[in-house]
């Protein structure tokens, strides 16, 4: 893969790309039009986002990860940083065109992520309650593309925001044990480093089964049909999988087929009422 590609994580931007069409269907008056500059507007904002983590997090992926393209040498620190203002500065002028909620919650998003790339991802829960809300509010920032005034509170968006909160939280502790190593010599405060690695797995999988809990409160609400808890029932068991792994690294790859799994369902439930 080119490593510019590489860089940006395309598989996780493609999760944020997913977050922001699902929570734009479930809301009325969309334009499709504006739908897909959003899209692309949040991939090129979470590239970027990626782009400047691995910027800051060079030291730790020496250790951890030396083959991903910055600790390779496949791209140097200035043409990453330039690569990250790029794809951001992109990004920010499309979700322009969007609606202003929309472009409003993308600076946010935007400065958030550099914050959390530069200081907060070190600090002990702190960096991943960050990431977890970013990743959950691609869902809300949906419901923004038409710029229409939207009550969130009442809609399906909100559980699904809380339930990718829930999973990426589990998620992120999960890779907090897998890069244990490097974190200690880079001096980050993460859980497992603070707090041992056997205590952060039990933790990320009470965090991933609050996620399975809470998928199933959009059927208690009446708010989808029978056919989201069928189209749920493969989400639910990847997830309980993924919190009988010891291994944290297959645990957070497995978690994340959960997430995308879930998102389709949320799909099912939407078009099918």
């Amino acid at each position: 893969m080119n490593p510019y590609v590489e860089i940006m994580r395309p598989n996780v931007c493609v999760l944020a790309v997913l977050g922001v069409f699902v929570g734009a269907i479930l809301f009325p008056a969309l334009d499709i039009v504006r739908l897909a500059i959003a899209m692309a507007a949040a991939f090129l904002i979470c590239a970027g986002g990626n782009v400047i983590n691995d910027y800051y997090d060079f030291e730790i992926d020496k250790i951890n990860k030396p083959k991903r393209p910055m600790p390779s040498g496949k791209i140097t620190h200035e043409k990453a940083m330039s690569h990250y203002f790029t794809l951001s500065a992109a990004g920010l002028l499309l979700a322009l065109f969007v609606s202003m909620p929309y472009f409003t919650i993308a600076v946010f998003n935007f400065m958030l992520s550099t914050l959390y790339a530069w200081k907060l991802k070190k600090m002990t829960i702190i960096g991943n309650v960050t990431d977890s809300f970013l990743a959950s509010v691609t869902f809300i920032s949906g419901g923004l593309v038409s710029g229409a005034p939207i009550d969130v509170l009442m809609s399906p968006v909100l559980i699904l925001a809380f339930i990718a909160f829930l999973t990426t939280m589990g998620r992120e502790i999960f890779k907090s044990v897998e890069d244990v190593s490097g974190d200690k010599i880079a001096g980050a405060k993460t859980i497992a480093v603070i707090a041992g690695e056997a205590f952060s797995m039990s933790v990320a999988r009470s965090f991933v089964i609050l996620g399975i809990v809470a998928a199933v409160i959009p059927f208690m609400l009446k708010m989808f049909s029978v056919y989201y808890i069928i189209a749920v029932v493969p989400c639910v068991a990847v997830l309980l999988y993924s919190a009988t792994l010891k291994d944290p690294r297959k645990a957070q790859k497995t978690v994340k087929t959960g997430m995308f799994l879930g998102i389709f369902a949320f799909l099912v439930g939407a078009f099918t009422g």
